[in-house]
Formats: structure tokens, C-alpha cells, sequence
């Protein structure tokens, strides 16, 4: 019995020394600490929105902590590495802009509502809104084009567009060119009618504009392909008459997107030969 005492107290022991969860804003502090910190040189703000204003050299940036604090919700021990992975990617964002690499181009799947999010701005100003280049994949989605750099992504805008000298329309067949040459080998795993798509954690939601892929034979389903794309990182299939799996995919759609970071829609979404369009 006494030695029950002991482990009991050592349990209770170590987790009162448990650190506790930061909540949005606490870690939205922490976020803007790390970034005064790697970049002395740019005036920040912090928004009630908790939305954070740069001032850097005539222009005005903004940065939204919500996938790094998604990425700590599941990682709470990496807070460190989390926080200075995001603060880099700003970093490149205040650099001298340079010419846009056609070769780094790439195709991003977004919801509809990132025009909206990135749009936000509080009491900012009109100037900080940015004409990124886009086009419409869908009633949901959104194809946003972005240069792939060494710490991320980072979106172009109109302004960019026009220096590359290529036409609007243009740009979504080198993106897709650029996509299939960055990406590792795409892979497929799964059986009896539900499967699982991954190609090296970024972009899975933009296979969705790989038409090469969507062949009934690459899949065994019921009916026509379904997927479900909740994060960027994640795309999961099955067969629009197969409703056991359907709800399986439901689910693990709206299960991801709820607790997953980089969002993209909890729908999911149907094959007609050419695009993929809601499915109801």
C-alpha cells in the first residue's frame, strides 16, 4: 500500500509540473515576441483580431497566427520549433522583392473564404490588401498561385504577375508543370473502396487538379471518385454509390478539418470527367 501512496504522489507530482496550453492570444504574443525578435528592423501591432500589422520600408504586411497555433495545439512540446519555422517564413516575405521564378510556381487549393480572410484587416489600412492571383476551381475552392520557397509559400500578387510577362492564362499550365516535377512520388494506399493520396505533406489538396489521376481505373470504387481534401495535407477517397464508405469519408472530413491545421473544406467533392464540384 505504501508504495501505491508513493506512485500516486508522483503521478499528481508530475502533472502539477505539467505545462499548461497557451491559449490563441497568449500564444499570438509568443508569436509576435519571436518575430521582434528575428526581425528588429519592422514595427509590429498586435490586432484585437489577433491579427499581427507589419511596417517594413513603406510597406505593410500582415500575419495570421492561427495555422502555427493549430500546428502547436498537436505538438505542444514544439512550440520552439513551430514559432521560429513560421517567423523565417515571414523574414523571406520582408526581403527585397526579386522577380518571380516561373519554375517555382505552383498551384494552391484554397476555400472561397481566404479572399475574405485575407481581407480582414481591422482598422488597417486598404493598402495592406493583397491582390493575390487566383482563379476559380469551384463554388468552394479557389486555385491561389504562390512561388514555393525554402520556408514556404509565398503568394503572389497582381503586381508580381505582371513583371513575369506570361499570360493569365498561361499561368495554371506551368503551375501544374511545376507541380508534378516538385512533388515525391505520389502514392496511393487503402482497399475495399476507401483510399488514402499522399505526395510529401504540402500539397496533397492540389492533386485534385492532376487529371491524370482521377482515372475510374486507378481507383476500385463504387460509382464515380469522391474525395475529401479538410487540410492541404490530406485527401481521401471513395465511391459516390459506396455509403458505408461515404460516411467514413464524412466523417474523417469533418474531423480533420476541425482539429487540423492549413484548412481547406470539410465537403466533399465529386468527379464529373474534368473538375471536381461539390457532392451533395
Amino acid at each position: 500500500m505504501k508504495y501505491w501512496i508513493l506512485a500516486a504522489s508522483l503521478v499528481l507530482s508530475a502533472c502539477s509540473h505539467k505545462k499548461e496550453m497557451l491559449t490563441e492570444k497568449e500564444f499570438a504574443e509568443e508569436y509576435l515576441l519571436m518575430l521582434k525578435k528575428d526581425n528588429p528592423g519592422v514595427v509590429y501591432s498586435l490586432s484585437p483580431d489577433l491579427g499581427i500589422t507589419a511596417k517594413y520600408k513603406g510597406k505593410d504586411y500582415r500575419h495570421f497566427p492561427d495555422n502555427a497555433y493549430r500546428e502547436y495545439t498537436l505538438e505542444p512540446d514544439s512550440i520552439e520549433q513551430i514559432l521560429k519555422k513560421f517567423s523565417q517564413t515571414a523574414h523571406e516575405l520582408y526581403q527585397e522583392s526579386e522577380a518571380v521564378d516561373v519554375n517555382n510556381i505552383i498551384p494552391v487549393i484554397k476555400p472561397t473564404s481566404f479572399l475574405n480572410d485575407i481581407g480582414q484587416l481591422g482598422e488597417a489600412s486598404d493598402s495592406i490588401k493583397p491582390t493575390v492571383v487566383y482563379q476559380q476551381y469551384n463554388d468552394k475552392l479557389l486555385i491561389v498561385f504562390a512561388e514555393d520557397k525554402e520556408h514556404g509559400i509565398h503568394y503572389f500578387t497582381q503586381e508580381n504577375f505582371q513583371k513575369l510577362n506570361i499570360s493569365q492564362d498561361s499561368v495554371q499550365e506551368i503551375a501544374l508543370t511545376n507541380l508534378e516535377r516538385k512533388l515525391p512520388n505520389i502514392e496511393k494506399t487503402g482497399d475495399n473502396g476507401r483510399y488514402m493520396v499522399t505526395a510529401g505533406g504540402d500539397y496533397e489538396a492540389s492533386l485534385i487538379l492532376l487529371n491524370f489521376i482521377w482515372l475510374q481505373n486507378n481507383f476500385e470504387v463504387k460509382g464515380d471518385i469522391v474525395v475529401a481534401i479538410p487540410n492541404r495535407d490530406m485527401l481521401l477517397v471513395t465511391g459516390s454509390k459506396d455509403k458505408a464508405n461515404l460516411k467514413w469519408l464524412k466523417a474523417e472530413a469533418q474531423q480533420s478539418y476541425d482539429s487540423g491545421s492549413y484548412q481547406v473544406s470539410p465537403s466533399l467533392f465529386r468527379w464529373n470527367g474534368k473538375k471536381f464540384l461539390k457532392f451533395e
